[in-house]
């Protein structure tokens, strides 16, 4: 279960309620536009880092929980660190640590899958194509940003709908809400979206010294 308070969470909660308050589009504003503009906006970067913060609400927990986190991606190498979990990937194989367990385990990286709980940037680029496997609304809704309601077409998925902002000037993400069929809702702020000088594969792989104390099991 997530414990972490963040210093600051009434500033993030503001900013949450200002860019999911919102009217109708446009009539010349296309969902499936927009869309691919925001994976474009991505790509043309080598290397990009991002910067979040996250709001939980898990269901029956009493109480919403609160964290930071950062993301890295580059081509199909990224890395995401938050105070629950680690996750490195080099393209090849995927390490994830669940940091309250204790426990790393290691898989083989299937570049078809774009999961939005492990690789963010992965999943928004993937929502460009025809293939994303998302149903939406042709028109989106305005507000401070756009906003689009993805529902998966896939009965099994975890999740009811996924709810992206897209900035209406640089058409990067600026937020993600997930709504669990459980009843959990996360909502996301991406608070920096940069491009950065790629770095050496190195960076997305999970460092030997810090495998002393964690129960690993490997999967490859």
């Amino acid at each position: 279960m997530l414990k972490s308070k963040v210093a600051g969470l009434p500033g993030a909660l503001v900013l949450l309620v200002s860019i999911f308050s919102f009217t109708s589009a446009p009539a010349n504003t296309n969902s499936a536009q927009l869309l691919r503009k925001m994976t474009e906006a991505i790509k043309e970067n080598a290397a990009v880092e991002l910067k979040f913060e996250m709001v939980a609400n898990i269901a029956g927990s009493a109480t919403p929980d609160a964290f930071k986190g950062t993301v890295q991606a580059q081509g199909n190498a990224f890395r995401l660190i938050n105070p629950h979990v680690e996750l490195f990937c080099d393209g090849k194989s995927k390490w994830i640590v669940n940091v309250d367990a204790g426990e790393l385990t290691i898989f083989p990286n299937d570049t078809t899958q774009k999961d939005l709980v492990e690789n963010p940037v992965g999943f928004l680029t993937s929502l460009g194509g025809p293939d994303s496997g998302y149903k939406f609304p042709e028109k989106p809704k305005d507000g401070p940003v756009w906003i689009i309601e993805l529902t998966p077409v896939s009965k099994r998925t975890a999740y009811k709908n996924v709810i992206v902002g897209i900035n209406k000037i640089t058409n990067l993400p600026v937020s993600i809400e997930y709504n669990g069929k459980d009843g959990s809702n996360y909502k996301v702020v991406i608070t920096s979206f940069k491009s950065v000088p790629a770095w050496s594969l190195s960076n997305f792989v999970f460092p030997d010294s810090k495998m002393s104390g964690l129960t690993v099991t490997d999967l490859r």
